[in-house]
């Protein structure tokens, strides 16, 4: 079957690799899984192969006769695009966090990933095969050149690990960038942010523009009067990047905003 360009569809061609990303899911026999974009269903059948009982959600309708036919009732498939769901709907269907192993249509990764961060709670675990460079800024460390607010965002609510690379050949039609698999679990512990809502605006502003300064940036968001007063009392670099500071740091940096 022709790949959609407008979906952003490449199949994944090697069920060895389809068997590698079922297994990272820890699937125990029974449990509930969800799949997005199933597609032809190649990792959907090492999926349920290990037990799942499957629940996937395609936006290419072409895609509900070959997965009927090839896995009967074994897969719940739901037509629609997973960013228009119901979410909040659906997840209380489940009895307990559910978890998603997928591989993910590149051109929504960021959307998706920003669904998980907002239902966290009932996340139990992710398998997710996207583009390296994603998959390279969910794992960064501050001062590293793919450091970014999604990197804060994301590692906020989840422990994120990069499995292992997926070639371009492994797919048809093959994508111009390089894969990933990552590994994505909820922290054990999360951080005490302070004043949620003044955190997340804190973090856009100071990632706002790359190339300037945490001053530079942070200037509109606080004022001049505020700003001076924060550098003083932390007694950080603010000609440093929003990309060299760590959680920690940013997280500091909102409690003292809230003392101001």
């Amino acid at each position: 079957m022709r790949a959609i360009k407008e979906l952003g569809q490449h199949f994944l061609n090697d069920a060895a690799i389809a068997s590698d990303i079922a297994a990272l899911g820890e699937i125990v026999p029974g449990e509930t899984i969800w799949e997005i974009g199933p597609g032809l269903g190649i990792l959907s059948d090492a999926l349920i192969t290990r037990g799942a009982k499957l629940k996937a959600f395609e936006l290419d309708k072409r895609m509900a006769g070959v997965l009927k036919r090839r896995f009967g009732q074994k897969i719940d498939l739901t037509l629609i695009d997973i960013l228009k769901l119901n979410w909040t709907e659906e997840l209380s269907k489940e009895q307990a966090p559910i978890k998603i192993i997928a591989n993910i249509p590149y051109q929504i990764t960021s959307p998706l990933l920003y669904k998980l961060e907002e239902y966290s709670a009932d996340i139990e675990r992710a398998v997710f095969m996207i583009q390296k460079e994603v998959a390279e800024r969910l794992t960064a460390q501050a001062g590293d050149k793919a450091y970014s607010l999604l990197t804060i965002r994301m590692r906020l609510k989840f422990d994120i690990s990069l499995a292992f690379f997926v070639a371009a050949d492994k797919f048809d039609p093959p994508p111009k960038v390089e894969s990933a698999v990552v590994l994505i679990k909820p922290r054990q512990i999360l951080p005490d942010l302070g004043d949620e809502k003044q955190f997340y605006s804190l973090i856009n502003a100071s990632f706002a523009h790359k190339r300037k300064t945490l001053r530079n940036n942070l200037l509109p968001y606080l004022g001049r009067e505020k700003l001076e007063a924060l550098i003083t009392r932390s007694g950080l670099d603010f000609t440093r990047r929003a990309e060299t500071l760590d959680e920690e740091e940013f997280i500091f940096l909102n409690h003292l905003i809230t003392e101001l």
